[in-house]
């Protein structure tokens, strides 16, 4: 595909590497995005806020799965290994969770709302802006990569995406965040782990009836061999889905300086509050 888009466009090169200007800008533009939008719809109606989010979640979607049947149309290995390469990875997954989630706020229970809302916004947003900053791969970004080639131009904007939306659904009012939303994160964490190991082991024997060599490891609840932090705990403990709860120990306080802005506001206001009484 980025082949197919250089020789029809015949792309400039903008090379994107870890840190380098382009890789730098990319990371900061959807930060600035969220809070340029916070400004735009401030006095909007809730109506076009919801326009809003619901386009740019579509887009999310639309670029994950675009690229995915693109690859099942354009690679045999992809289609030989159809059920592990389906895009419910860590943050594709998010491209779904994120729509039903918020299409079903008004009708879930409030603790169950509260909940999905805490992983999106906790463990969705964080997984995003790692896999940007920390982790892309390095077909993704490095010496030669051209940003503005099809697969590596979606998986930056899906990331970026990804990471911004839970930041919309708090800057656009649908969602603040609270001290015990993270708790409620680190618990739907464990229990979404615990599902994709069984939808890793089901798909993994689907591949095989169907031709295909490879092993379903969605959220990396199989092994963690060959990325760089979860190799550390894979190495260490070496049993799949078990080695993977150090990580969820690691969240909590990842979750808490994501919640600090929240917890420092609150601060503010109460100190603000104490002293109009007192006058």
């Amino acid at each position: 595909m980025n082949a197919l888009t250089n020789l029809l466009f015949n792309l400039p090169m903008v090379e994107i590497k870890m840190y380098n200007p382009v890789h730098i800008i990319v990371c900061l533009f959807f930060p600035i995005m969220a809070i340029a939008t916070y400004f735009i719809f401030k006095n909007k109606s809730e109506k076009a806020k919801l326009i809003f989010i619901w386009i740019v979640m579509g887009i999310a979607f639309v670029a994950t799965w675009l690229t995915f049947i693109t690859d099942v149309i354009t690679k045999e290995s992809t289609r030989l290994n159809f059920f592990s390469s389906l895009p419910l990875h860590m943050c594709s997954i998010n491209v779904i969770l994120y729509p039903l989630f918020f299409g079903l706020r008004k009708k879930m229970p409030k603790l169950i709302g509260s909940t999905a809302f805490a992983y999106m916004y906790f463990m969705g947003s964080i997984g995003a802006v790692l896999a940007m900053v920390v982790t892309a791969p390095g077909d993704c970004q490095g010496d030669g990569i051209n940003f503005l080639t099809y697969n590596v131009f979606t998986y930056w904007l899906k990331h970026g995406l990804i990471f911004i939306i839970p930041l919309l659904f708090v800057s656009l009012g649908f969602y603040r965040p609270t001290l015990p939303d993270i708790l409620k994160a680190t618990v739907f964490l464990l229990g979404l782990l615990i599902v994709m190991e069984c939808v890793n082991l089901l798909f993994s024997e689907l591949n095989k009836l169907t031709g295909g060599t490879k092993i379903a490891n969605f959220f990396y609840t199989r092994t963690g061999a060959g990325t760089a932090v979860l190799e550390i705990c894979w190495n260490w403990i070496g049993i799949e889905l078990i080695y993977l709860l150090p990580l969820a120990v690691v969240a909590v306080p990842l979750f808490a300086i994501y919640y600090s802005p929240f917890f420092i506001a609150d601060l503010i206001n109460k100190r603000k509050n104490k002293k109009v009484k007192n006058q």
